[in-house]
Formats: C-alpha cells, sequence, structure tokens
C-alpha cells in the first residue's frame, strides 16, 4: 500500500520508442488524418490524404474532430447494415500530457441511438453514467477498442475546458 503522503500518479501516455519511429515513417506528421474503426480487421484504419496508410491498435492524436456523415448514418438506419461514415480526424502525436484519469472521457458512437459521438461521463463507483455530444478535443487516445478525450468540445457545458 503507497503511504498516503504520495499524490495519485497521474495517468500519463507516450508512445514508446517503437512508436515514435512507426508514426514518424508512416504519417506525415504535418497532415491530418482521419481515423476509423475496422469491423473486418478488428482494429483501427487510418487514411491521409486519401490513402490508407495503416491499421493500428493504439494511436495518439492531436486537435481531433468527431465526424459523423449524416448520409452514411441515415443509410445505416434504413438499411441495418453498417458502413464507414464516422470517424475521428486530427494530428498524429507522440504523446499527450500528463492529467488526471478524471479529466478524461471515453467517447463512443452508436448510429443507432444519437446522431454524433458521445462523452461518457460519471462515477464508475456507483456505476452512474451520463453521456454529452461531442465534437471537438484537444487530445485523444484511440486504444484497441476505445477512444478517450480531454479537452473537450460538447453541448455539455460542464465539461467544456
Amino acid at each position: 500500500m503507497r503511504p498516503l503522503s504520495q499524490p495519485v500518479p497521474k495517468r500519463t501516455f507516450a508512445g514508446n520508442a517503437s512508436y515514435r519511429q512507426h508514426a514518424e515513417e508512416t504519417f506525415d506528421l504535418s497532415k491530418r488524418v482521419y481515423v476509423y474503426r475496422n469491423l473486418h480487421k478488428n482494429c483501427w484504419s487510418v487514411r491521409q490524404s486519401g490513402k490508407i496508410v495503416d491499421h493500428t491498435h493504439f494511436l495518439l492524436l492531436n486537435n481531433c474532430r468527431y465526424l459523423v456523415g449524416e448520409a452514411g448514418r441515415q443509410r445505416v438506419l434504413k438499411e441495418r447494415k453498417k458502413n464507414v461514415h464516422a470517424g475521428i480526424s486530427g494530428y498524429v502525436v507522440n504523446s499527450v500530457p500528463d492529467k488526471d484519469w478524471w479529466d478524461w472521457a471515453e467517447i463512443t458512437y452508436n448510429p443507432y441511438a444519437n446522431e454524433s459521438f458521445m462523452g461518457k461521463d460519471g462515477y464508475s463507483y456507483f456505476d452512474e453514467y451520463w453521456y454529452f455530444p461531442v465534437y471537438n478535443s484537444q487530445y485523444c487516445i484511440i486504444d484497441n477498442k476505445k477512444v478517450e478525450a480531454i479537452n473537450m468540445i460538447s453541448d455539455f457545458p460542464s465539461r467544456n475546458t
């Protein structure tokens, strides 16, 4: 057990040396990428300048935009069949700033339930959660099947930082 005098560790995500090397070799770091969930390969597909440049399980982005194509969403609702119509656009970075775990919110998207990406916030100890629309964030962490963001812009005033 940790003594009470020590601070709670902050959540740090920095790509290791192999991540940084891969990012620098694969992406043009001065251009935006578009990332979407690839259901066939069970990973994230990364598109830059109109070409798929990578399939990955982990990515760090800066200046993120959460984009939903309304026509594609309507097609999903009508046909009840999934298609690529939503994703995250941003700049690939090697690390994100140190922040406490409660500053981050999980980001989800369900075309049947919502028109936009939604942030999940609440108290896991009590299983109390609420959702709010998210359009932009300063940073996001794209992990195997989860996306988390910090400094979001949403319709939920208390989460706008």
